[in-house]
């Protein structure tokens, strides 16, 4: 299933992608069938809630409710899970981003480790935005770069999990732009150079773990208008999404609707030759194998 959030005059509402239609699922259910219109509720609903979505979609594909259904192209998709209790971000992830890490920091004597375990930081709410949807280009940044990035979305609480058993934690995956301020995260600070009002775009959608058994078989393709920026597999990654569950839970628990990127492929653009960066008037694009395009147009700040 490919799940969203998409808002209408009532609000934001759970729906699925049906060929060319987003299905509300509640309007195709039952009072007593009818599952949380969140996503972070829907997810802590848990297999009841992901069996009565199957349900409404197999009733609308017997064409039943065709009222309930909108066209893709009109529906007002936002960030599938548009406030995580958690967004966390994986870095230093892919071994040839590494070499490119190392090769830069060889330049000012710094030494790049290979990390021992997962290298993560946070994003907050306010960085969310999603598919369509604007980055804002700040008045203060002069080098605003793109990294596009398999994420997991949790689907029940996890602690203390055994890798083996990690991906059954995961309800699904989608995919997150990790916009980043090369020229304030030259200066060490990361969380606000990666930290601005819609640095963090998500979707379009949260495709059920099903659909992908094998989440490190995926090419995942960046693009600043259509300019290739970088081209990476995901089996490439140092730690694989069962390693960073695993850790990650033994440090805190995951919840339903968190979100945990697994780090920028190798060739952000600042790694080009000259570098390959985004300006008001660009469109960042990020393609996942399997789940699909995540593109939002880069705009100038008004304040």
């Amino acid at each position: 299933m490919r799940l969203v959030s998409f808002k209408d005059s009532s609000g934001v509402r759970i729906g699925a992608v049906v060929d060319d239609k987003v299905v509300h699922l509640n309007a195709l259910l039952s009072a007593a069938e009818r599952v949380p219109d969140d996503m972070t509720g829907f997810l802590a609903a848990g297999e009841p809630a992901m069996a009565a979505a199957r349900k409404a979609i197999d009733a609308f594909k017997r064409g039943e409710g065709r009222d309930a259904a909108i066209a893709l192209k009109d529906a007002d998709l936002q960030a599938p899970v548009p406030r995580p209790g958690k967004i966390l971000m994986g870095g230093r992830n892919y071994l040839r981003h590494l070499d490119e890490l190392r090769k830069e920091g060889a330049g000012r004597g710094e030494k790049i480790i290979t990390p021992p375990m997962p290298h993560i930081f946070a994003k907050f709410h306010d960085s969310i935005t999603g598919p369509g949807k604007p980055v804002i280009y700040p008045k203060i940044v002069r080098q605003l770069d793109i990294e596009g990035e398999l994420t997991a979305v949790i689907g029940k609480r996890a602690y203390h999990v055994e890798e083996a058993d990690a991906l059954d934690y995961v309800a699904g995956y989608t995919i997150i732009n990790d916009v980043s301020a090369r020229c304030l995260q030259a200066q060490g600070l990361l969380t606000i150079s990666k930290g601005y009002e819609t640095f963090c775009p998500m979707g379009p959608w949260m495709v059920t773990k099903d659909e992908i058994p094998d989440p490190q078989q995926l090419w995942v393709k960046t693009y600043i208008n259509e300019r290739e920026v970088c081209v990476a597999h995901t089996s490439e990654m140092l730690f694989n999404i069962k390693q960073f569950i695993s850790a990650l839970s033994r440090v805190f628990p995951l919840d339903p609707g968190d979100v945990l990127a697994t780090g920028s492929p190798p060739g952000p653009g600042m790694y080009h030759d000259p570098p390959l960066l985004a300006v008001p008037g660009d469109t960042m694009r990020v393609e996942i194998e399997s789940i699909g395009v995540l593109a939002n147009p880069v705009v100038a700040a008004q304040r």
